[in-house]
């Protein structure tokens, strides 16, 4: 399993390099076309997909891809599955908002329980987190280890225009600050470091967007649970959108964030 993080490294450190000279620019912006998720497919999506699937054919292993814009690809078997969100935050980086990132999950079965490795680049400035399964979870070649006790900071996704208002307000008034920042990945990742306290996903999720994040959460001391429950999340690997779900890096974390939500 360790060679897969070598793996998905070389591809970030590819997808990094080729894809600087186009944030923030028109041609970034442009649209081909909708993805297997339904969402619109712009040029950056297109390049930094291709980047991911040509280099993981180079490597000849036998797997199967699940990825944004192109959905399943097969490459030989079912498993180990490969989850790819080649741009996480695909809004900032069209607008060139530093905050956006390549996110690449395995999973050994077809349950987001089966997930065995996750890794997460910040495309803005090189940050790495990977996590391996019952190894740990790892910033930059550096342990990580979540000491957060207090629920005051929280990043969240799934704010819209059709949200419920009530619900929105009550969450800002629950914490001391509530940061909306355009990656799932990336707040997943923060949470496990301790930047941010929790992370909460107001909306329906994709696999795409959560699955490496997950496995660097659990590998933290935290992780992915049922919303406003102790349970943790789980559901089938597949293109349809899930539920609403809590992010933390340290499971102590949780009844506090739980108690203040009801």
């Amino acid at each position: 399993m360790d060679e897969w993080i070598d793996i998905f490294r070389f591809i970030g450190r590819q997808v990094f390099e080729q894809i600087k000279g186009v944030v923030g620019t028109s041609k970034a912006r442009k649209k081909l076309g909708i993805g297997e998720f339904g969402d619109n497919t712009v040029f950056i999506d297109k390049l930094a997909e291709d980047i991911v699937i040509d280099a993981l054919c180079n490597t000849k292993r036998s797997c199967s891809i699940l990825t944004e814009e192109k959905g399943w690809v097969k490459l030989g078997e079912k498993f180990p599955l490969i989850i790819v969100d080649p741009i996480d935050g695909s809004l900032n980086a069209k607008r060139g908002i530093p905050y956006y990132a390549l996110s690449i999950g395995l999973a050994d079965g077809p349950s987001v329980g089966n997930l065995a490795c996750g890794y997460v680049m910040n495309l803005s400035n090189g940050d790495e987190f990977w996590a391996l399964k019952g190894k740990g979870a790892f910033f930059n070649g550096n342990r990580i280890k979540n000491y957060t006790k207090e629920a005051n900071v929280v990043a969240v996704e799934g704010i819209k225009r059709q949200s419920d208002g009530d619900e929105v307000l009550g969450i800002a008034r629950s914490f001391y600050r509530v940061r909306q920042n355009g990656s799932t990945a990336l707040d997943m990742c923060y949470t496990a470091t301790g930047g941010f306290d929790a992370f909460l996903h107001l909306d329906d999720a994709r696999v795409i967007d959560y699955a490496a994040g997950k496995v660097i959460l659990e590998e933290a001391g935290g992780g992915l649970f049922e919303w406003l429950e102790d349970k943790p999340f789980e559901c089938e690997i597949s293109t349809d959108k899930t539920r609403r779900f809590i992010g933390v890096g340290n499971v102590k974390v949780l009844g506090i964030i739980n108690e203040r939500l009801k």
